[in-house]
């Protein structure tokens, strides 16, 4: 399947201090782990990020086309600059995400414009599958300042897919936010 791999680093980092994709991470900045699983499942892989740091990683990189809008105007952006139908949207703080689980998403996503994983009662919408289709959607929301990824998403034809811990390990979903759980992580 033609899909892109998108990563969403274009976020203020205001819990962590410093802008998290490019923090230290088993020795390489963070968003290269995802880099690396997202190179195994999707034909091609863009960064949206503000900052001109991101383009070491040698990746196209878009600034936000509606600055300051958090993850709605992050997925618009990579709708807008993405050329296949389906996207994997990842944000760089999911180092842990794993291929089987992309894999499983991108065939959950078959029927629906988003597809957005759950892992014990948490939806988390930036390990998603998101459609061409929404992006009309997506701007509207912007236009009206309307911005919970949320409840955009429940406009759409949305599927979220329930996993358990016979699924995947809790890990695989853990988004890295404060420097407290960078800590955790490395320990």
């Amino acid at each position: 399947m033609n899909v892109t791999g998108v990563i969403l680093a274009g976020g203020k980092s205001s819990r962590m201090g410093t802008d998290k994709g490019l923090i230290d991470l088993d020795g390489k900045p963070m968003i290269t782990h995802v880099i690396n699983v997202l190179q195994k499942v999707a034909s091609k892989v863009i960064i949206i990020a503000n900052n001109p740091s991101y383009n070491q990683f040698n990746l196209e990189v878009y600034p936000d086309l509606f600055p300051e809008k958090g993850p709605v105007g992050g997925i618009y952006t990579a709708l807008n600059c993405s050329k296949t139908e389906k996207n994997i949207i990842l944000s760089c703080d999911t180092p842990f995400v794993n291929e089987k689980l992309l894999n499983n998403l991108l065939l959950q996503s078959k029927d629906y414009e988003i597809t957005v994983s759950k892992f014990k009662n948490k939806i988390h919408p930036l390990i998603g599958v998101y459609s061409q289709s929404v992006k009309t959607i997506f701007e509207e929301n912007l236009n009206k300042n309307r911005l919970k990824l949320g409840l955009v998403n429940q406009q759409t034809e949305l599927n979220i897919v329930h996993y358990n811990d016979c699924d995947f390990d809790e890990k695989i979903f853990f988004n890295i936010n404060t420097p407290t759980e960078l800590k955790e992580c490395k320990s």
